[in-house]
């Protein structure tokens, strides 16, 4: 329980931190959802390339008009994080010149969903969903919890000093 607490109020106060960034469009890591109704391109990276259990990855947003490609200014936007068990909202995100960047702990490995709407005044522009794969990590062990190629390097006589 004190757990949840302060990682809740750990998270909740970093809601409206957030930083601009430009997104690189013909990497092959950047993810893109297309809407032709609402004209809308909304590019997705996060860094860093794995996401580290407990530790901040940081989710970046691109949002472009598809028919002038020039950056969408002055919108709300919200993203959820979820992976069909736990949900993390960021909600009330002020967006300029387009661009916007949330930083989130993922709390276990696989596949998360990242959600995102962009809004203008009081309706809803789009919708996008996105994908990010945290990869297994093994925990340090309680025997060894120093790295596998780490070494010491001493005597081999009988005083323990090395």
């Amino acid at each position: 329980m004190c757990f949840f607490i302060s990682t809740k109020i750990i998270l909740s106060s970093l809601q409206n931190h957030y930083a601009y960034a430009h997104l690189p469009i013909n990497n092959n890591r950047t993810q893109q959802w297309i809407s032709q109704r609402d004209g809308i391109k909304i590019l997705f990276l996060y860094e860093p390339e794995k996401p580290i259990i407990d530790t901040f990855t940081e989710l970046k947003f691109s949002v472009l008009n598809l028919t002038s490609r020039e950056h969408l200014k002055d919108f709300m936007a919200r993203v959820v994080v979820t992976n069909g068990q736990r949900l993390f909202k960021f909600e009330n995100i002020t967006v300029a010149n387009g661009d916007f960047s949330v930083k989130y702990i993922f709390p276990d490995d696989g596949t998360h969903q990242v959600v995102t709407s962009i809004s203008k005044e009081t309706s809803v522009l789009t919708l996008a969903t996105f994908n990010v794969f945290v990869p297994h990590q093994s925990p340090p062990s309680i025997l060894n919890p120093f790295s596998p190629t780490s070494s010491v390097v001493g005597s081999n006589d009988d005083t323990g000093v090395l």
